[in-house]
């Protein structure tokens, strides 16, 4: 009976690696310029938008984020709307940039 059970979860069950639960940007900072990889979680860091929320054409979620390397204490603060598919469809920064 296990070995039942065990192939009707591998049916629903997403397979492991099949997608990404984490969106990564690289940040200079605008004091020290230190390169700073920033992992957000699409689970906990990521916010869905909802009717009535201000926000940019298209975009279904948001991402806030302060930052801080470990060269300086300059606080590097972003703020990304993304699309459906997690496509970044605006995003600001303050205290440093994005490294393209």
């Amino acid at each position: 009976m296990g070995g039942f059970l065990d192939n009707l979860k591998k049916m629903f069950i997403m397979p492991a690696g099949s997608g990404s639960k984490f969106i990564t940007f690289n940040i200079i900072c605008g004091r020290c310029k230190e390169e700073i990889i920033v992992k957000a979680s699409k689970t906990s860091d990521i916010s869905r938008l909802y009717e009535g929320d201000e926000a940019p054409g298209g975009a279904e979620y948001l991402l806030r984020k302060e930052i801080l390397g470990n060269k300086c204490n300059n606080l590097v603060h972003i703020t990304i709307y993304l699309g459906s598919g997690y496509n970044v469809i605006s995003k600001e920064i303050s205290g440093g940039k994005f490294a393209d």
